[in-house]
């Protein structure tokens, strides 16, 4: 049954386009872009999904008379942004297909996003892409656990190929799973930020359970990526969302249940939790050795990333820049989404990413909800890990970009 029509002065023509549709369609682009199967791998020119996408949704929503508006009331500044990200592709030091590639993803999804930013003044719209991310996250979820049980996945677009990779990679692979993705360092970051759409959508409806299931569901993955940065904010999240439904009836069975686990440990040397998950915290909490060295490893890395970043200021491409790193420290990624997105699409989309980033910061009530919390979850991922080719963290960077130029008017759009 179709919802309720869009004004025609949102589609921009005299007929209104059913809402249910635009819905549908925002919401597969967010499953989409969690559940992100390897479109390459049946052959199409598409390395994912949602790279497909933006040729569907661009004319969908791009001929409404609110976008044309919009589009040509800041033509200026969305122009100078699409003008520098595309400069990249022709002053990059060195280049090749991959890194024409990523770089036409990101101006694709610039465009869109600054699309569905004026969209998602119809706040259903805005509802329905961030169900979508939700529900694409949990078939993300779906997927990494049964990667576990060794089915060939990767033939159907749903895991990432390690044919043709070295020994220790595969085994920095098989150790930290990533399902859809390559590996537990991206798939732990890009369950962190799904925390955005279960955020929004929490406190839209006053209902926690939204971000508790959804909090759960990374706490299931983590057994499998071994990734720990990325529950940092989303922990930090939790707490702060639920610090009035905390009560001390269920603070303090918590905390006995945690000394327990530890007079265990410490009697036993064995965490009394399933094999798998018990595993995991002995390695990346208890028995990691390798703190100092971890972090002097990435100080090295960033450090000498930022002077490739002075030495190629607009850029340098995606083999090249790794190895040079691996030439100057053995290592071939500077473990920071900031500097690897300098390193493959220049310093000035850099600056733009981080002007727009601190516009939000200085109002986020401005900037919107979507925007704001996007921003509050993809940071702290950015800080820790190598993100710039990353698709999900390539359109929320289009994001930020596109909110330089775009800015939400809290009052438009129903609510429900």
């Amino acid at each position: 049954m179709a919802g309720p029509a869009m004004p025609a002065a949102e589609t921009g023509g005299a007929r209104a386009v059913p809402v249910a549709a635009d819905r549908a369609a925002v919401f597969l682009f967010g499953a989409a872009l969690q559940l992100n199967v390897l479109t390459s791998t049946f052959g199409l020119p598409f390395q994912r999904l949602s790279d497909l996408l933006p040729f569907l949704l661009i004319p969908w929503f791009g001929l409404r008379r609110a976008v044309i508006t919009e589009g040509l009331r800041h033509v200026v500044p969305l122009a100078t942004i699409g003008i520098l990200i595309g400069l990249s592709l022709v002053l990059k030091a060195q280049m090749q297909a991959g890194d024409v590639y990523l770089t036409l993803v990101l101006l694709l999804y610039f465009v869109l996003a600054a699309i569905l930013l004026v969209m998602f003044r119809d706040r259903r719209l805005e509802h329905a892409f961030c169900w979508g991310l939700l529900a694409g996250l949990l078939g993300s979820l779906v997927v990494l656990l049964l990667s576990t049980s060794g089915l060939p996945l990767d033939r159907f677009g749903l895991g990432v190929p390690t044919d043709g990779l070295d020994e220790d990679l595969k085994l920095f692979v098989e150790d930290k799973q990533g399902g859809i993705w390559a590996s537990g360092n991206e798939t732990g970051h890009v369950f962190a930020l799904g925390g955005a759409a279960a955020l929004l959508l929490s406190l839209r409806y006053r209902l926690n359970l939204i971000y508790l299931a959804y909090f759960a569901a990374l706490l299931a993955s983590f057994p499998l990526t071994n990734n720990r940065s990325g529950l940092f904010m989303p922990l930090l999240v939790l707490v702060v969302l639920m610090r009035r439904s905390i009560r001390l009836q269920v603070v303090l069975p918590v905390l006995a249940g945690l000394g327990i686990l530890l007079i265990v440990f410490s009697m036993t040397g064995e965490i009394p939790l399933p094999q798998k998950l018990a595993q995991t915290i002995e390695t990346r909490f208890a028995g990691d050795s390798n703190v100092t060295g971890n972090a002097d490893e990435r100080f090295l890395s960033g450090f000498t990333a930022l002077q490739l970043v002075l030495e190629y200021p607009f850029g340098v491409g995606e083999v090249a820049r790794r190895d040079e790193l691996r030439n100057l420290t053995g290592l071939v990624t500077p473990h920071n989404g900031f500097v690897a997105l300098a390193l493959q699409s220049g310093v000035a989309v850099t600056l733009l990413f981080l002007a727009g980033l601190l516009r939000i910061a200085r109002s986020p009530a401005a900037a919107g909800p979507f925007v704001a919390y996007s921003a509050l979850f993809l940071v702290p991922s950015m800080m820790f890990e190598e993100l710039s080719v990353n698709q999900y963290f390539l359109f929320f960077m289009a994001v930020v970009l596109a909110s330089l130029a775009v800015r939400p008017r809290l009052s438009d759009g129903p609510e429900s």
